[in-house]
């Protein structure tokens, strides 16, 4: 690169606006004063319908200092618990997935471990997710149509609840646009040539003329990166077996009374998946389904509306930083909208960027810090949402086919440890909580061979009462609480 040592004075960001709006957010509250700040808002693109669950306290909302309830004030948003699952384990079936607080140990010992050996003791350890599930406070919370937000009290039962918001991504756009007020300079284009400097970029020829030059490039949508030549793009994980939908579509809908709980709903469906995010007023559907098994006609009969599918291929970047580039959210990934996953991804990769902000041109060291972060953070996304996928017990295609699939080592590792000691397997940087994938891997049916050794050193009788108080006392929080409409408001 040109002048390597010399220092990032300028930085330009290109990207759609659901995608660009959340970058420039974190970028322009950490950028030093000197540096130079140049958004290109890819002009001309019709808005899909999309939405958002997101925890109300994430990484991203509280570094981006996003007051959730002035956000749901301003917007067509609602606040929620979860995500239900539904037909994932055959039509009729249903679980919820929440965020959850670890539930309260019995002298040190995990409370699924307590419980695995009551089953055992009876010679019946496949009722174990039965027996666990009056101690489900964030599901049973939610399915009770009540909401709070975790008090300051650490003694209360509410602090193991985890709000999430459920918003339309325009809202959420317009949201971050509207309180933008950094010196930047925002231009309205869209990217259609490129001059290199070497293996760097030098510059951007957008669609209005005017070439933008910048010592360091971000691009959030691809359109940049689909200027490079092939053999400076990077390599791609994707995900054969998996995920076997090939497309996607969504409409805006009306919420029908009642459904979910006034939760988000991922409904499992003969050759596709079915997501429905509840706003404050109406629904937002998102489909995904297997082209083969699913014409798009037929889609747009499930979803009330005529908008074409667009492609689907789901997957992430290996190094998504080269050079003088840095590629975000669908530029580096698509991990698709089951648990938001790529807003999330987008979050934390920008948290990622401001964490390894280059000081000059010679940014390797800072490429290789974001890449194995960014590494790192979709991993563990892809883990988290495949696990319903490869542990769904549906018989209909493609279903039946994704528990066939080889599993991503670190995903097999999960689910082998915890199926053989009940022990759940963490790593460094976790984006989601231990009690939630516990849930979630015994609500599908994996029941571990062994409890740990220390339960038989507790005097069940003595736990029973203990147990019980501990239900009540669930109860009754949840019995005491507002209903949804009402709470935090």
């Amino acid at each position: 690169m040109t002048n390597s040592g010399q220092r990032v004075s300028t930085i330009a960001v290109f990207g759609e606006s659901h995608e660009l709006w959340p970058v420039a957010t974190l970028l322009a509250q950490n950028l030093p004063p000197q540096m130079r700040l140049i958004l290109v808002e890819h002009s001309g693109a019709a808005a899909v319908p999309a939405a958002l669950t997101l925890a109300c306290d994430s990484r991203f909302h509280t570094g981006a200092g996003i007051d959730v309830e002035q956000l749901l004030n301003r917007s067509n948003a609602h606040f929620g618990l979860g995500t239900d699952l539904q037909g994932w384990q055959g039509d009729d079936s249903s679980l919820f997935a929440a965020p959850s607080g670890t539930l309260p140990a019995i002298n040190g010992i995990a409370l699924h471990h307590v419980m695995l050996r009551a089953a055992m003791t009876y010679e019946e350890p496949g009722r174990l997710a039965h027996l666990l599930q009056p101690f489900r406070f964030a599901a049973r919370t939610a399915r009770a149509g009540k909401f709070a937000f975790p008090p300051d009290d650490p003694e209360s039962p509410l602090g193991m609840l985890g709000p999430t918001i459920h918003i339309d991504r325009v809202d959420y756009t317009a949201f971050l646009k509207e309180r933008f007020a950094a010196d930047a300079e925002i231009r309205q284009a869209r990217p259609v040539g490129i001059s290199m400097d070497g293996p760097a970029i030098g510059s951007i020829r957008p669609d209005t003329g005017q070439d933008i030059a910048a010592d360091f490039f971000v691009d959030v949508s691809g359109g940049v990166a689909d200027l490079l030549p092939d053999e400076q793009r990077p390599g791609f994980t994707s995900l054969p077996g998996l995920m076997p939908f090939d497309r996607i579509a969504s409409a805006s809908t009306d919420r029908e009374s009642g459904e979910g709980h006034g939760q988000t709903v991922a409904r499992a469906m003969h050759g596709g998946l079915l997501i429905k995010t509840p706003l404050g007023s109406g629904c937002i559907s998102e489909l995904l389904f297997a082209s083969d098994r699913f014409p798009d006609g037929t889609a747009q009969q499930w979803l009330g509306s005529d908008a074409p599918s667009a492609p689907f291929a789901p997957g992430f970047a290996e190094t998504p930083w080269t050079a003088n580039l840095a590629r975000l959210g669908r530029a580096s990934a698509s991990l698709g909208p089951y648990q938001s996953a790529d807003m999330i991804l987008l979050h934390d990769q920008a948290l990622h960027l401001i964490e390894t902000l280059p000081a000059s041109r010679q940014m390797d060291v800072e490429a290789a810090s974001y890449n194995a972060k960014h590494l790192t953070s979709a991993r563990q996304l892809r883990d988290f949402t495949l696990l319903p996928f490869v542990l769904n017990s549906r018989n209909d295609a493609p279903w039946a086919a994704i528990r066939e699939a080889p599993l991503p080592e670190t995903l097999q590792i999960r689910i082998d440890q915890f199926e053989s000691r009940g022990r759940f397997v963490t790593f460094d940087n976790e984006l989601f909580d231990r009690q939630t994938w516990i849930d979630m891997m015994i609500g599908f049916g994996i029941v571990p061979d062994r409890y740990d050794p220390m339960t038989d050193t507790l005097d069940m009788k003595r736990v029973a009462p203990v147990l019980k108080r501990m239900v009540d006392m669930f109860t009754a929080a949840i019995e005491s609480m507002p209903e949804n409409q009402q709470a935090g408001i």
